[in-house]
């Protein structure tokens, strides 16, 4: 199952094309090649997961027993490279640590 952070972050460009995305993912319809998700990871040794967005069209995702959270949304690999260390820095900054199941909220 996929669900959305309440409190996505994201680049602008991808902020107006948001609605859109969603649907697509929901209706598991391609989307754009370039823009990449971040997700807590499903390794719970691990912080993120990085994908691409055309990932997710993959039956290893539909199935019920492969959650993700989707906390982050960015243009390109980079991009989500980039929020994805700024989202470790604040959770640090707000925890003192990196437990990030715990800051989202334990999803």
């Amino acid at each position: 199952m996929i669900t959305w952070d309440d409190n996505l972050r994201c680049s602008e460009r991808i902020r107006k094309e948001l609605g859109s995305i969603r649907r697509r993912v929901k209706r598991r319809r391609a989307t754009s090649a370039t823009t990449f998700c971040i997700t807590l990871a499903t390794n719970e040794k691990n912080l993120f997961d990085i994908y691409n967005m055309g990932e997710l069209l993959f039956e290893h995702y539909r199935r019920s027993d492969t959650d993700l959270h989707i906390i982050g949304l960015a243009n390109t690999r980079e991009e989500a490279c980039e929020l994805a260390a700024e989202l470790v820095g604040e959770i640090y900054e707000a925890t003192g640590g990196f437990d990030v199941r715990k800051y989202f909220g334990s999803v």
